[in-house]
């Protein structure tokens, strides 16, 4: 998969966006507005993330950074912050910072920039894994995942993108 990619989205290779972690555990941390060690703005592995990946098989688990690595914010498009992926899984993953009085927009703006991503993806190569979308929003640490409570949200990602979208700030690979 991540051969079709390059293929489509030629700055995987030129911005270093691809890599393959086989650790037991990992974080993802996305980079705030303030960091000042944080100078491309983009999601990348980190002991103190955001978004916690489990791996108790110690599999390849790829980490693809999107927002500010293959997409930047001059493209004026919705995109996600990340993927992860197994051979049997591809996982959409937006993290938004915010704090609790604003945490039902920012969910919206989640959803609209996951679901942005998966099309467009869509659009470039076909996904012949298992689709799933992460909305860590508004959480200070990693949190087991579940399925959306919004019925309407999962309805609408299951039918329109065949993807399960669940809330939360952890995956667990198996």
């Amino acid at each position: 998969m991540i051969d079709q990619l390059k293929s489509v989205f030629s700055k995987i290779d030129a911005n270093e966006c691809f890599e393959i972690v086989t650790d037991k555990e990992f974080e993802i941390y996305d980079c705030k507005e303030d960091d000042e060690d944080c100078s491309t703005g983009r999601c990348y592995i980190r002991v103190d993330g955001d978004f916690k990946v489990i791996n108790p098989n110690l599999k390849d688990i790829g980490f693809l950074a999107v927002d500010k690595c293959i997409f930047f914010d001059a493209d004026k498009i919705k995109k996600c912050d990340c993927i992860v992926m197994d051979n049997d899984t591809l996982c959409f993953i937006e993290i938004k910072d915010c704090k609790s009085k604003n945490r039902s927009n920012r969910k919206r703006e989640a959803k609209k920039q996951l679901k942005s991503t998966i099309e467009i993806f869509e659009s470039k190569v076909k996904i012949n894994r298992i689709k799933e979308a992460y909305l860590c929003v508004g959480v200070s640490q990693a949190r087991p995942s579940k399925l959306a409570s919004s019925m309407d949200s999962r309805i609408e990602f299951e039918e329109e993108l065949e993807t399960q979208l669940f809330d939360g700030c952890q995956k667990e690979f198996k």
